[in-house]
């Protein structure tokens, strides 16, 4: 069964290093991956319309929501990629 699990990121967290990690661990494990802002959701089918999301949508923050049988592990892991690009960084 499917289920769907969220995680807030914030516009310094949104890196396309981070995003395309994010991007390829939901496709490994055949997941879906959708983006939220304030005006927009978007279902990201391929890395460049992720890139896009990303440059069109710059806020405070977004809602990153990941879609499938294994969905709260991705987002255990997605926090583990932020977090540990936030630690290289300071």
């Amino acid at each position: 069964m499917n289920t769907a699990e969220s995680i807030k990121l914030r516009a310094q967290s949104m890196t396309l290093k981070n995003l395309i990690e994010l991007y390829r661990l939901c496709r490994s494990a055949k997941h879906q991956l959708y983006i939220c802002s304030k005006k927009t959701m978007c279902k990201i089918k391929d890395l460049i319309e992720l890139e896009m999301f990303r440059m069109a949508n710059w806020e405070k923050e977004c809602l990153i929501v990941i879609e499938g049988k294994e969905a709260g592990t991705l987002v255990q892991k997605a926090r583990s990629i932020i977090s540990n690009s936030r630690a290289g960084t300071q």
